[in-house]
């Protein structure tokens, strides 16, 4: 097996706009600033903070999206039960899915940076009210003790679905790639909405999630779209 010099060019270019994209943060702070500005006055706060709407997305989208991976996981255990498998739901499907879900969304998000990073939500920092200080995203801090604001664990979770992309057949993974990136980006923007979170945290939660799907889509489902290997030498 060797690695292919196209490969080695394309992780140079990810680490590369990855780079770029954390000094662009960190030169114009002000873009998350900017961003949550637009949401948010002194007279009436933030914009949608208590609309039904943004607070379903808040407190029970998390419990639908995790309790649907595991009815899923549970429907494969039934018909294997009963020697009645799906063509698609395979257990290596169900393992990627799960896996996905418990490395990016769980113990990259949720435990590694959200517990750890410090940084404060924009409801907490004194340009919006608050009493806190601001922090660009890379900034480890001790604004935040707890369940902080880098990365949003909703915006986990929400790109999570990606991983869909992985198990439909080829010719669909570009359409359902497309929605399933909406569909995450319209949860961050929510987040966003209501004081919860910068811009910055949704964006990085994308990139970090994404590229766990993609990485575990390789190692557990064998796509070959992802591949960086040449066999045959």
């Amino acid at each position: 097996m060797k690695v292919r010099a196209s490969c080695v060019w394309r992780v140079g270019m990810h680490l590369s706009w990855l780079l770029v994209s954390a000094a662009v943060f960190w030169v114009f702070p002000d873009i998350d600033l900017g961003i949550s500005g637009l949401f948010w006055t002194p007279s009436d706060g933030w914009f949608l903070a208590h609309d039904p709407v943004p607070e379903f997305v808040r407190k029970d989208f998390p419990r639908l999206l995790i309790g649907g991976v595991v009815l899923l996981v549970c429907l494969w255990g039934i018909l294997r039960f009963c020697h009645r498998p799906l063509f698609w739901l395979t257990g290596r499907v169900c393992t990627y899915l799960v896996t996905s879900l418990v490395t990016g969304p769980g113990l990259l998000a949720n435990v590694l940076f959200k517990e750890n990073w410090g940084r404060a939500r924009p409801g907490q920092i004194m340009e919006f009210g608050g009493a806190k200080v601001f922090t660009p995203p890379f900034v480890v801090t001790d604004q935040c003790i707890s369940n902080c604001s880098f990365v949003s664990g909703h915006g986990a979770l929400g790109f999570w679905m990606t991983a869909l992309t992985f198990v439909v057949p080829p010719q669909w993974r570009g359409r359902v790639f497309l929605m399933t990136f909406l569909a995450g980006s319209a949860v961050g923007l929510v987040r966003i909405l209501q004081g919860g979170h910068f811009f910055s945290d949704v964006f990085y939660a994308a990139v970090l999630v994404i590229g766990i799907n993609c990485l575990l889509a390789r190692w557990i489902l064998g796509t070959k779209s992802f591949s960086c290997q040449k066999s045959g030498t």
